[in-house]
C-alpha cells in the first residue's frame, strides 16, 4: 500500500460512516449509534436525540481520559463500557479522528 492510500483507510468517507451506523443500528437492542469528530460534533447518527447524547458522551469520555492520565500517564482510553442497573449499556470507542458511541438496551 502506498502512503497516499493510508489516509483514506484511516478516515472513512461519509457514506462508509452512514453504512456503519446503519449496520450497527440493525442489531437487536441498539437504541442509538453516533459517530463524532474530535470536537464532539456529530458526523453520523441513527437517532434524533444525538446532540444531547453526543454532549454526554464527550463529558464521559473526558472524565475517563482524565482518570487514565491520573492513574497511568503513559496510557490512554481505547474503549469504554457503561452498564446501568436497568441493563442499558453505552459503548464508546475513541479512534484517531472520531469517536464511535453505541447505546443499547
Amino acid at each position: 500500500m502506498s502512503t497516499s492510500e493510508a489516509p483514506a483507510a484511516a478516515h472513512p468517507n461519509l457514506q462508509e460512516l452512514q453504512e456503519t451506523v446503519s449496520r450497527l443500528s440493525s442489531h437487536k437492542g441498539v437504541e442509538a449509534v453516533l459517530i463524532l469528530n474530535r470536537n464532539g460534533d456529530i458526523i453520523a447518527e441513527s437517532s434524533s436525540s444525538g446532540k444531547e447524547t453526543a454532549m454526554q458522551v464527550g463529558k464521559l469520555l473526558q472524565a475517563a481520559r482524565t482518570f487514565v492520565q491520573t492513574t497511568a500517564p503513559d496510557d490512554e482510553v481505547s474503549f469504554l463500557q457503561l452498564r446501568t442497573q436497568q441493563r442499558r449499556e453505552l459503548y464508546v470507542a475513541p479512534h484517531e479522528g472520531y469517536v464511535l458511541a453505541v447505546m443499547k438496551r
